[in-house]
């Protein structure tokens, strides 16, 4: 009954499976023929609709849907962006439907169709006059597709009822068959279940009957083999005992083992070597009934904490040594089960030694402690002295720069002096040859012997002469203000606004009389009326020791040297300052240390080694700005400045 019910289902479920698969493929034929319709409709129709001739075509299209044996097209209609027929040719038996008009139904590449009884309508677009997008409506019959799948089925309910009559007969004979077999082989497996495997089950044929029989002599054969098993794991768990026994006795860590209430069960060796005599006759006593315990307070606190967790993990006990002396060991425990009783496995490690040796470190702890506060006020003393050297050598720093910022000063002093002789002999040598001229032209006035071409030369050496006093003093007079503006910026380091190409000139022009001597050219690349508010002093005093390096280390041996300043804006509020010379320049080991303070390669011939290190500091101190130098051996150095236009405030001094 049961697999007639079965087969029923399956029946019903074939049935059920094919009636959905026509149905899918009756759609999925229909839809892919509208779509062909939709093309080829779309490509005839679209030259007349993109013209607006389609009511040309109303009579040939009527002609051709008239008969309906010629096409499978039972109507079409063409609608323009409003919904209102352009052409309305064959015959429907309702209006089109709405659910099309609404971008309903299946889409299928573009077009949208909808089976309703034994037609599909379908619904395209189309592309009409002005580029507007109006829609082909058509309908295809069904009827033969749908006639072709009422066939099917009816072919394949006969089929399957068929095979349904046919199942049941067949399930009939072979449970019949099977019903006799299986009372034998019940009859057989009772001498299993009364445990007897040593027979065997007789096997016929091949079917599932006979493999199930296989099974069970299988099943017998394991299970003989599985009590061998049983039987070889006793003998082994005997043998293992024993070797457990051995390891348990010639454990090196003392090992107990005792019952629930503390009564000792069994001991090893090593228990009798670590307490001595002690230790002997323990079997069947309580560990309070034998000289153990450094007290009764100590058992009752080891036992109080088993029961409390469950187990000891290292805790310290104390305990009584053979020598009579109080010990301490380290106690572990781990319960288990031994032919049903609970049993509890002690273990000792004596730690006398070890906490002894703890103490002792202990002590000595205390000690270096005590010599550790000793050395740390030896160090505290040494860093006094030292911050006081320190102190010491700052002081000795500042008046380095002091000295250093003086000699500046002074070698300018000097520059100027020098310059200034020029000038000034030249005046004096024009004054006193016009006074000569002047008291020889009174003469001829008083003889009167003056001719006019006398007068005429003379008034042309006294405008000459005027002119030659005139421009060198004047020249002297631009030194004098230079030399003023730099000593006076130098020495009050006070902040202004100036511009930069008349600060850098200021420079230039006091060291002229060392730049010819070189000789060294100067060209200045600074645009016209970059105003800076910032500290002209320590922009005087950074390219003064710079030229001074260049005169003294850059040019020492060459000829016709250039100086190259340049500055150009980095952007709204910083600026770039490059001071480059074509001279010597550095090696490696020399450019690594040339911002070090002290640091000199004329060490005894009169560097003091703080002209760069002034400069480093000005720039990054007072100025607000970064320094680089880019230099190679014969390649020249270049000293890059990034200065703020606005140089940041400085703290007032003390």
């Amino acid at each position: 009954m049961l697999s007639a019910v079965v087969q029923a289902l399956v029946v019903s479920l074939l049935i059920w499976n094919s009636l959905r698969l026509m149905n899918h493929a009756v759609s999925t034929n229909a839809e892919r023929v509208a779509q062909e319709y939709a093309v080829t409709l779309n490509l005839s129709l679209s030259p007349y609709a993109m013209r607006g001739r389609l009511p040309e075509l109303n009579t040939y299209l009527a002609e051709m849907l008239s008969d309906p044996d010629d096409s499978f097209l039972r109507y079409l209609t063409i609608l323009d962006d409003n919904e209102s027929p352009i052409i309305a040719v064959g015959k429907r038996d309702m209006p089109l439907p709405a659910l099309l008009r609404q971008g309903g139904g299946t889409s299928f590449k573009g077009v949208r169709t909808l089976i309703s009884d034994a037609t599909l309508h379908a619904r395209a677009p189309l592309l009409l006059a002005d580029n507007r997008i109006g829609s082909i409506n058509f309908g295809l019959s069904t009827k033969d597709l749908k006639q072709a799948r009422d066939e099917v089925l009816v072919q394949s309910g006969v089929i399957a009822l068929f095979g349904f009559g046919l199942g049941v007969l067949m399930v009939y004979i072979f449970t019949h068959g099977i019903g006799r077999r299986l009372q034998a082989l019940t009859g057989d497996s009772e001498q299993l279940a009364s445990g007897d495997y040593s027979k065997a089950l007789a096997v016929h044929g091949a079917d599932e009957i006979a493999v199930f029989t296989r099974a069970l002599n299988t099943m017998s054969a394991a299970l003989r083999e599985r009590i061998a098993q049983l039987e070889q794991s006793q003998r082994r768990l005997s043998e293992s005992e024993a070797r457990f026994k051995t390891l348990f006795d010639m454990a090196p860590l003392p090992l107990t083992v005792s019952d629930r209430e503390g009564r000792i069960i069994a001991a090893n060796r090593a228990l009798l070597h670590t307490f001595g005599k002690a230790a002997t006759n323990l079997i069947g006593k309580r560990s309070d009934e034998v000289p153990f315990w450094a007290s009764s307070i100590e058992r009752e606190r080891i036992w109080n904490m088993y029961r409390e967790h469950g187990a000891v993990h290292g805790a310290i006990a104390g305990v009584q040594l053979p020598d009579g002396s109080v010990g301490s060991v380290a106690i572990w425990s781990s319960s288990l089960t031994q032919d049903g009783n609970d049993i509890i496995i002690w273990a000792l490690l004596d730690l006398t030694e070890e906490l002894n040796a703890k103490r002792e470190l202990k002590d000595l702890n205390v000690s270096l402690e005590s010599r550790v506060s000793e050395r740390s006020a030896a160090l505290e003393r040494a860093n006094a002295e030292l911050s006081t050297a320190l102190q010491t050598l700052r002081h000795t720093q500042h008046e380095l720069l002091a000295s250093e910022k003086m000699a500046s000063l002074g070698s300018l002093v000097a520059g100027i002096a020098h310059e200034l002789n020029t000038p000034i002999g030249n005046s004096l040598l024009a004054s006193t040859a016009l006074r000569d001229r002047v008291q020889e032209f009174e003469r001829q006035v008083e003889a009167g012997a003056l001719r006019r071409s006398q007068l005429t030369s003379h008034l042309e050496e006294v405008r000459m002469a005027s002119e030659l006093i005139s421009g060198s003093l004047h020249k002297a007079a631009e030194l004098i203000s230079s030399f003023k503006q730099i000593a006076v910026d130098q020495t009050n380091d006070q902040r202004r606004a100036f511009d930069l190409l008349a600060a850098v000139q200021d420079t230039i022009a006091t060291y002229m009389p060392r730049l010819r001597r070189v000789p060294c050219e100067v060209d200045l690349r600074i645009p016209v009326g970059l105003m800076l508010d910032s500290y002209p002093g320590g922009l005087y005093q950074i390219l003064n020791n710079l030229i001074n390096n260049a005169l003294a280390h850059a040019f020492e041996q060459r000829r016709d040297g250039v100086i190259v300043v340049r500055a150009a804006m980095v952007d709204d509020d910083v600026l770039s300052l490059e001071f480059s010379d074509n001279g010597c320049g550095m090696t490696e080991d020399v450019l690594k240390r040339v911002f070090d303070p002290f640091f000199t390669t004329r060490m005894g011939q009169g560097g003091t080694g703080l002209g760069m290190n002034i400069v480093y500091n000005i720039v990054t101190g007072v100025l607000g700005g970064r320094i680089s130098i880019d230099s190679a051996p014969d390649a020249g150095t270049t000293v890059r400045m990034l200065l703020p236009r606005v140089a940041p405030q400085r703290e007032a001094k003390s």
